[in-house]
């Protein structure tokens, strides 16, 4: 008991676990001022007198909701330091720890081994009459932390503060900016640092382990102290897992273990770009006779329309009743058959909710299938001046209708390939659910409930390996069901917070959180306020995709106003050559998602997963390891046409597009013009000569041609007039 008045101790104990050999475990020190938790030797807690390690209380959090975007307020009605703990060891795998203030607030901790040797489990159990929990971790002044799910402004988490709560991303998300103070103005949606679709409590630190916290209630992980994380968890904190490893790889394969994996990708999607097009039949295969008699390879076409479309303020919208409208898309059965025979799929769209306007939301409603409001009726959201319900994931009926009569009925049995599987993102707390579980812990959980419904409807078909889905909202267990993320609406602009760059940490941030496959929309989505895509935005977007999982345009809440690939001649010809690029690497990039789905390992990667000893790796947030051997540093500035990259460690990297080779440990400028992205790979690595070849058959465009082809008219002028001055003179 450390109870005692003066907070010292007549003796020092240490409390060690007995755990199967080759097994890490626990280990309860006690100490001359408090306790100590270790984990294979890392000090995960740190437990004094003068400073506890958890403190419990209560407290009254308001959310306001608009068209996704939450504010959300908090006031603490009482918090409580527990310095008090009694230790016992109940067996060799287990340790419980009860912490007190005097007696009071009695708050059981229990450690658990776990019996594979890696996922180590904290359970916090608080009075019933509380709840709010504060737990510290251990923090060591030089320590990084990375995860918290796919988030796009910050990858180090250290200094700053993050929600847990899914939600709308926001626009521009830097408050002070001209883009995302005009957003707010116009409905409270300009987001911040931290706002993202798929917020995690995950993270992974520079000392080598993971920590994953299972609720699925609104919480906060506070980074800005030097000596401790903390974790601020709304209701029951239950389970915390823990795990270590002597470097990245095993400990994102122990993530992986903890949350799941992710399947591997079908054959067609690494044959060439999708192209996301809209307006109906005749207008698709227009644009795909364009682009193919240009040199694209097409590997599918993606009508997010096939329901038809409305009109807003905030531009082209879709009409949310999943149902192919044959006035827009005549013939579509009949022309999915015929593209998929020459190597085109088709492939559509679909969220969780219907607009009230359309015949599935009168099936849907009569039936009692939608989350319901305090009154029992159904629960309508304004979406952007149109009216939608939410199906009811947790209620058996509603989820069985959905997944088949929907998504298999009216998607797979038409013959498509794959969908956006949009949303999840907006439900108030308030909503009551079919489960009697509360609409604030189901709020963060949805996501991977529509994972999953999307999954089951694959799986059950017997088409998984043939058709891809991809979302952008997530939480812990998405892992587990969705095939394939996106990186949701930047915009179209350089911004770091929100546009081109903004995709990288978010890759990033999402592998160390457990999951590996992440793309995006090429040139990015939302345009407002008179800002529109240009061509070189595009272009440098269809660079960064050539070296991630999957390549797919998107036209963007207003298509007419911003640049397309289908804009010029000159623009589908070097977006032909970068898909070429991406196709030239199909082998290597199988190999990245195939160990992704073995072992856990994304596609995109930190620098310090393989050289964890250099300290500068540790801090490149814009860089990343495509694989062990690439490293890519995409160009996220406009009007450049030189880039500074880092190369970590001390092996030899050679610059694709130069042949030349550098050292590893220092930062070196390169040629970037547009077209010739920063790739480099390692010297020593087998895929070398592939790469060589890769960039020998692919040379930069001038006007649309190769390089070789463009300098032809030039030689055989200087040809011409040599000969005329030699006959001349002779």
């Amino acid at each position: 008991n450390m109870a005692d008045s003066g907070g010292h101790f007549c003796s020092f104990f240490i409390w060690v676990a007995l755990v199967t050999t080759g097994c890490h475990a626990f280990t309860v020190t006690q100490t001359a001022s408090g306790v100590d938790v270790l984990l294979d030797g890392i000090l995960l807690l740190r437990h004094e007198r003068d400073n506890p390690a958890i403190l419990v209380g209560s407290g009254t959090t308001v959310f306001r909701e608009l068209h996704g975007n939450f504010n959300i307020s908090d006031t603490v009605d009482l918090k409580v330091g527990l310095p008090d703990v009694d230790i016992s060891q109940s067996s060799s795998s287990e340790y419980r720890l009860v912490f007190s203030n005097g007696g009071d607030h009695e708050t059981e901790m229990k450690l658990m081994t776990g019996n594979e040797g890696h996922d180590h489990v904290m359970n916090i159990s608080i009075p019933g009459d509380l709840d709010r929990t504060w737990l510290r971790l251990y923090a060591d002044d030089g320590e990084h932390v990375y995860g918290g799910g796919e988030q796009f402004t910050n990858f180090d988490m250290r200094g700053r503060t993050f929600p847990i709560w899914t939600r709308e991303q926001g626009v521009g998300r830097q408050p002070g900016t001209f883009v995302t103070d005009e957003a707010n103005k116009r409905d409270g949606g300009g987001g911040d640092y931290h706002t993202t679709y798929w917020p995690q409590p995950t993270y992974v630190s520079s000392r080598r382990y993971y920590c994953h916290l299972s609720t699925t209630d609104y919480m906060i992980m506070d980074f800005t102290e030097t000596s401790a994380h903390v974790m601020q968890i709304w209701g029951a904190p239950g389970e915390i897992h823990f795990g270590s490893a002597a470097n990245f790889r095993e400990l994102s394969e122990q993530i992986g273990q903890l949350l799941g994996k992710q399947p591997v990708l079908p054959d067609w999607v690494y044959d060439g770009a999708i192209l996301g097009l809209q307006g109906g039949t005749k207008a698709v295969l227009d644009y795909l006779e364009q682009a193919e008699g240009l040199g694209v390879k097409v590997n599918a076409l993606w009508i997010q329309d096939w329901a038809g479309r409305i009109t807003t303020s905030f531009g082209r919208r879709l009409f949310w009743n999943w149902a192919w409208d044959e006035q827009q898309y005549p013939g579509l059965r009949d022309e999915i058959v015929r593209q998929k025979q020459r190597g085109v799929r088709f492939l559509a769209y679909i969220n969780p909710h219907l607009n009230k306007l359309g015949d599935l939301y009168t099936i849907a409603d009569s039936r009692g299938y939608f989350v319901k409001n305090s009154t029992g009726q159904t629960y309508l959201q304004d979406f952007g001046e149109f009216f939608c319900g939410t199906i009811d994931l947790t209620n058996p009926a509603a989820y069985q209708w959905y997944k088949n009569e929907v998504i298999i009925k009216n998607m797979i049995d038409l013959g498509l390939a794959g969908w956006m599987a949009d949303f999840g993102e907006y439900l108030p707390p308030d909503m009551v659910f079919h489960n009697g579980v509360s609409g604030r812990e189901m709020h963060n959980h949805y996501p991977a409930l529509w994972a999953k419904a999307n999954r089951e409807a694959v799986e059950e078909s017997g088409k998984l390996g043939e058709i891809v889905f991809w979302m952008r909202a997530g939480f812990s267990g998405s892992q587990n069901y969705s095939v394939m993320s996106w990186a949701g609406d930047q915009f179209v602009d350089y911004s770091l917070s929100d546009g081109l760059a903004s995709v990288i940490p978010a890759a990033l941030s999402l592998g160390v959180s457990g999951y590996g496959l992440s793309h995006f929309d090429i040139g990015g989505f939302t345009s407002l306020f008179g800002i529109t895509r240009t061509e070189e935005l595009l272009l440098r977007y269809a660079e960064m995709a050539v070296f991630t999982p999957m390549m797919r345009t998107h036209e963007g809440n207003r298509p007419a106003d911003n640049w397309q690939v289908y804009s010029s001649d000159s623009t589908l010809q070097h977006f032909a050559r970068l898909v070429d690029l991406h196709v030239s690497l199909k082998g290597y990039i199988k190999e990245l998602v195939l160990n992704n789905s073995r072992y856990s390992l994304p596609v995109q990667r930190p620098l310090f997963f393989h050289y964890q000893d250099d300290q500068l790796a540790y801090n490149q947030m814009y860089e990343y390891m495509f694989g062990e051997d690439v490293l890519v540093a995409p160009v996220y500035r406009e009007g450049v046409d030189t880039w500074d990259v880092y190369l970590p460690g001390d092996d030899n990297w050679v610059h694709l597009f130069s042949d030349r080779s550098y050292g590893g440990g220092q930062t070196v400028t390169i040629p970037a013009p547009l077209g010739q992205p920063p790739f480099f790979f390692r010297a020593s690595s087998r895929w070398a000569s592939q790469f060589r070849a890769i960039a020998r058959d692919h040379p930069l465009l001038v006007n649309g041609t190769g390089t070789q082809s463009s300098l032809l008219p030039y030689i055989t002028v200087l040809l011409t007039i040599s000969v005329f001055l030699y006959f001349r003179n002779h």
